[in-house]
């Protein structure tokens, strides 16, 4: 296959559309320094407690009911010029809104808390179409988390839901980050203690790296799958095609791909570790996945023990047509799972 025609090549060109639209991205790496050398639990806090939820339902069908979950974020900015800008501009990513498939009989399965993906938005088609088949398939209640940015949480002067996610504003990349760990943790919190049914975590792409970097922060989730995904945050920075803006502003603003990995280093991202073992842990990844290396993946399965690995002959977007397939993958080590592994 011409290389222009990679499925991952495409959806790296058309992301190159994003900044003709988008905010002016800030250069705001001379306030980074406040980030370097802090320790964990500060850097990435656990929550202060369980929050009061609002539970509301949005729709119901025979055996299946939907539900939004809607709690504050405890996220707590650490650099201050960011802090005002958090207040003043990103009001819409104060609040967390999960959106909750179940059965309406409740059975003796785990559940399972779900991430998606980088510049997702929330829809109806999405909802129908993949989290009540997941729910479905893996006959389990998925609780899909809606991260920072994206959704409900899109800041109103974005034209595109994650657009400031993940972008060379590092500051606001950082704090996004520190922010979607906080709320996944604060809402686990929140499952566990509404009923003690275990709960493990899933994530697709970013979704994915997002569930790695939570199997290392927290041992109460039951298990954990990262859909094609690695948390080399900057391997990612370097291959993904749909990053080629970030880089491009980073360089604008004179760092290249050494000085972030740096950076990244000096957060401690690097050290660290899953808390669950080895058997606790699905990989699914793809062999021609041109957004998270293949061979980056390998070494992380080798480093974490080699958990069960699932390999696709794909690209990164050949593997969301997959998806079905793969829920019936992860429906099985789920089912092992539940049944004490």
């Amino acid at each position: 296959m011409l290389d222009w025609l990679h499925p991952d090549e495409i959806t790296g060109a058309l992301s190159r559309l994003i900044p003709l639209i988008a905010q002016p991205v800030r250069n705001t790496l001379p306030q980074v320094a406040v980030y370097r050398g802090l320790p964990r639990d500060e850097l990435f806090p656990a929550p202060t407690g369980v929050p009061e939820a609002q539970v509301t339902t949005r729709w119901r069908v025979p055996g299946v009911v939907s539900e939004d979950i809607v709690f504050p974020s405890q996220h707590e900015p650490l650099e201050p010029a960011f802090r005002a800008r958090y207040l003043a501009e990103y009001r819409e990513t104060h609040t967390v809104y999960a959106r909750r498939i179940r059965p309406t009989s409740r059975r003796e399965r785990p559940r399972v808390l779900y991430l998606h993906g980088y510049l997702q938005p929330e829809t109806w088609l999405e909802e129908l179409a993949f989290l009540v088949g997941m729910a479905r398939i893996l006959d389990v209640e998925v609780i899909q988390l809606q991260p920072p940015y994206h959704g409900r949480r899109t800041p109103r002067s974005s034209f595109l839901s994650g657009e400031p996610y993940w972008t060379a504003d590092l500051v606001r990349s950082v704090e996004a980050l520190r922010q979607s760990l906080l709320d996944a943790r604060t809402l686990l919190g929140w499952l566990l203690a509404e009923y003690p049914q275990p709960v493990g975590v899933m994530g697709l792409s970013l979704g994915g790296a997002l569930t790695l970097a939570l199997t290392c922060l927290d041992e109460r989730f039951a298990f954990s799958v990262p859909l094609i995904a690695h948390m080399d945050l900057a391997a990612m920075l370097a291959d993904a095609p749909v990053l080629a803006t970030m880089r491009a502003d980073l360089q604008r603003f004179g760092w290249g791909i050494e000085e972030f990995r740096r950076f990244v280093e000096d957060l401690g991202w690097y050290r660290l570790t899953p808390l669950l073992p080895p058997e606790r842990i699905a990989i699914f990844a793809g062999s021609d996945d041109r957004f998270f290396a293949p061979a980056v993946v390998e070494a992380m399965w080798e480093r974490w023990g080699r958990p069960p690995i699932r390999w696709y002959p794909c690209s990164h977007m050949g593997f969301i047509p997959r998806l079905p397939a793969v829920m019936g993958d992860v429906r099985r080590f789920i089912d092992r799972h539940a049944a004490g592994i």
